[in-house]
Formats: C-alpha cells, sequence, structure tokens
C-alpha cells in the first residue's frame, strides 16, 4: 500500500523502512514473549510482564513528550538545533532521576524478583534514550538511522533473550541480557549522533547545571503539554479493561482484551506513515505553507482510506478471525473485535491531526482535547458497561475517537497564536 503513496519518493522510502523496522521489531519481540512464557514458571511470566507494564508507565516521565517536540525542531532548524538537542538530553537526564527513585520504591515492595523489575526499567529508562537519537535522525527525515536502532535493539534483544533462556531459563539472566542490548544500542545511537556533527564529545551530553537555560525552559514551556497528553493517553487507552474488572469479571476483561489485541497492533501503520510525514510537514510549515497543505491532506486522504479498509476487513471477518486465533471460548469477542474494528477509521485519521497540531505548536489545545476524551470515555464506559456489556467501552472508543476528530478539525482552524507560531 505505501508503495502507491501519493507522496514523493523518499517519503514513500521512510515510511517502507519504518514499516519494515517495526514489523520485524514487533515480530522478534512476540516470538521472545512465546518463547519466556514456555522456558519460565507461570509467576516468573507473569512478573515479567507486569516489569514491563509498570516500567513503560514509569519511563514516560523521562519523555514527558520531548522527543516529538525535539524532532519538530531539527525538522525546522536542522543543524541550528544543536543547543535544543544538548539541552533535551541534559532534562531527559534530570527527569530520569525521579524514574530511578520510582523504580527502586517499587522494586523494593516486590516479595520476589524486584531486582528484575528494577533491571528491566532501568532498560525501559535507557531506551527512551535510544529513541531521543532516533527522532533527531527522524527530524533529519533520516529514518534508515532509527530503523537500525530499533532493529539493534529489538531483533537483538530476542536473539540473546532466546540464547539465555535456553541455557537457564533464569529471568534475571533475560533482564540483564535486556540490559546489556540496550545499554549497547545506545552505545551505537550516540555514536550515530557524534559522527553525524551533532556533539563533538559524548560529556557534553551530561548536564552540569540546573536546566535554568532559556533553551531549556522554552523546551520545558513547549513540552510539558505533550507529556500530559501522554499521561492522559495512557489512562484512556487502559481505561476500559479497568472498569471491565471492577464491573464485570475476568472472563469479561478476556473477551475485551482478546479483541482489542488484534485492533491495536494495526496503529504501526499510521505510526510509521507520519513518522516520515511529520518532519517533512513541519519543516513546511516554516517555508511553504501550501505544500504543507497539500502534504496533510494527502496523508489524511490516505489514512482514511487505509482506515476504512482495515475496518471493512474487521467487520467481515471478525467471527472467523476469533475462532482461529483464539478458539470457540472467545466467540462472544467477534461483535467487540467489530465495533473496535469500526474506530480505526477515526484513529488512523487522529494520529495525522494531532500531529498537525504538534508541528503547529498547539500542544495545550491537544491537552485539552486528550483531557476531553478521557472524560467522555469515562463518563460513556459508565454508562454503557452496565447497559451493553463488553460493547460498552467499544461502543464508547468509537463516538471518544469521532469527538476528538472534529475537535482536531476545530482546533486547526483556529488561528495559531504568535508566540506559537511555527
Amino acid at each position: 500500500m505505501i508503495a502507491f503513496l501519493p507522496l514523493d519518493k523518499k517519503l514513500r522510502t521512510n515510511a517502507l523502512l519504518k514499516l519494515s523496522a517495526e514489523l520485524g521489531g514487533r515480530i522478534a519481540t512476540f516470538l521472545l514473549l512465546l518463547w519466556a512464557a514456555r522456558q519460565l514458571s507461570t509467576s516468573e511470566f507473569g512478573n515479567y510482564n507486569y516489569a514491563l507494564a509498570i516500567s513503560f508507565v514509569l519511563v514516560q516521565v523521562a519523555d514527558f513528550g520531548l522527543q516529538l517536540l525535539l524532532s519538530r525542531e531539527v525538522a525546522r532548524l536542522n543543524t541550528a538545533a544543536r543547543p535544543q538537542v544538548l539541552a533535551t538530553f541534559h532534562l531527559k537526564l534530570w527527569l530520569s532521576l525521579p524514574v530511578l527513585l520510582l523504580l527502586a520504591f517499587v522494586a523494593l515492595r516486590q516479595e520476589a524478583n524486584g531486582w528484575v523489575v528494577f533491571l528491566l526499567g532501568v532498560t525501559l529508562l535507557l531506551q527512551t534514550f535510544v529513541e531521543l537519537v532516533a527522532h533527531i535522525f527522524r527530524g533529519q527525515q533520516r529514518l534508515a538511522v532509527e530503523a537500525q536502532l530499533l532493529v539493534w535493539v529489538r531483533v537483538g534483544t530476542a536473539v540473546f533473550g532466546f540464547y539465555v533462556l535456553a541455557q537457564n531459563g533464569q529471568l534475571l539472566g533475560l533482564a540483564l541480557v535486556s540490559l546489556a542490548v540496550m545499554l549497547s544500542g545506545l552505545g551505537f545511537a550516540l555514536w550515530q549522533l557524534r559522527r553525524a556533527g551533532w556533539i563533538s564529545q559524548y560529556r557534553q551530553l551530561w548536564p552540569t547545571a540546573l536546566p535554568h537555560t532559556a533553551v531549556s525552559r522554552h523546551l520545558l514551556q513547549q513540552a510539558w503539554p505533550l507529556g500530559i497528553s501522554i499521561f492522559l493517553s495512557i489512562a484512556y487507552t487502559r481505561l476500559a479493561v479497568l472498569l471491565l474488572a471492577a464491573w464485570r469479571d475476568a472472563e469479561a476483561v478476556a473477551l475485551y482484551s482478546a479483541a482489542w489485541r488484534l485492533v491495536e497492533p494495526t496503529q504501526i501503520l499510521p505510526a510509521s506513515l507520519l513518522a516520515a510525514v511529520f518532519p517533512a510537514f513541519a519543516l513546511a510549515l516554516s517555508q511553504d505553507r501550501h505544500r504543507a497543505s497539500r502534504l496533510g491532506r494527502q496523508t489524511s486522504l490516505l489514512l482514511a482510506l487505509a482506515g476504512g479498509l482495515v475496518a471493512l476487513t474487521f467487520w467481515l471477518s471478525a467471527p472467523w478471525l476469533v475462532g482461529w486465533l483464539y478458539g470457540p471460548d472467545f466467540a462472544d469477542s467477534a461483535p467487540v473485535l467489530r465495533l473496535l474494528g469500526l474506530t480505526v477509521l477515526p484513529v488512523y485519521l487522529n494520529y495525522s491531526l494531532t500531529h498537525y497540531l504538534i508541528a503547529h505548536g498547539q500542544q495545550r489545545i491537544l491537552t485539552g482535547l486528550t483531557a476531553v476524551t478521557l472524560c467522555l470515555h469515562t463518563l460513556l464506559c459508565w454508562l454503557f458497561i452496565p447497559r451493553l456489556g463488553l460493547l460498552g467501552p467499544a461502543l464508547s472508543v468509537l463516538i471518544v475517537e469521532s469527538v476528538l476528530l472534529l475537535g482536531c478539525l476545530w482546533a486547526l482552524r483556529q488561528p495559531v497564536l504568535p508566540e506559537t507560531a511555527v
């Protein structure tokens, strides 16, 4: 599909590189997860997934929206964004301190495998630094470097994880090898950063004082709305499962999650496309707004067509797909999958529109819209779950994503304030 994009060759190539790396990385991660389920005990496998889940939430503090913001700045300024790059690294290192304390606190409260929780948490924290370097090259529209980093980390973790589990089947060994691979990936990322001329010495990345410079303050002012939006989005995506667990039972959670697990991976398509388009769009906004508008329309139209095709596929194949993958015990997941499949169309469009808001410097509006979606989703789930059961949260997602779509379209028609204008 991407080969027929109404975009220039460079954007098509970047989108394909990102999509290929994502698919390869996810397959490697999934195979490692299956192997871990076979090699580890049930309790160890549960601890492994718990550590990954809790660490994923905590390390968002160290990102706080800085990655995407820096990608935008690099796209606009290119190598003139060196002060922003250094300031972002310094901010991330300071933000990593509370993350490490939280990880230590959570690890100490574990009756078993506390070290595993801490080590996997540190691994995911280091991953945010690798991703930051990837976003710098993404801003330069050099997604080949990002693809290399992604494959290095995910495939390397899978390969060495397979070996360690096959040798001793120890969860601690898996955590240690994951950390070692991530450290090597970070070293490779920093080498690429220096090789490209972004830094002359590695010690430049280490902060020597509190982040009080004008560049740091500007980055924080721009980043905090994105950081809040990230946490609100995490709460939004997990709310349905939490409410089903509270008002229904574990079986309801399993049936809903089975359908969601099939829909969620399809989001790598808009994510890969926007990874290629976002820097070009941000650059065009500062140089040629007519081209930016054309690029935005082309991308959104393509995502609408792709989203409609995916939604139709889920609607027609849901009963067969659920039966083939999960078996007859999950037959009640098919109607949920059909309804969640319909959400793909507005979700794909929202991927593009929210990126456009960030490119325009309208992060605060995006935060407000994200807060509204979370509140509305909470209200609708509270109303729908007692009456509609499993279909309740799926219907809520469809309505909320449609409301977000309208909100983004409204926001993009508003004038950009001078202090946030691109």
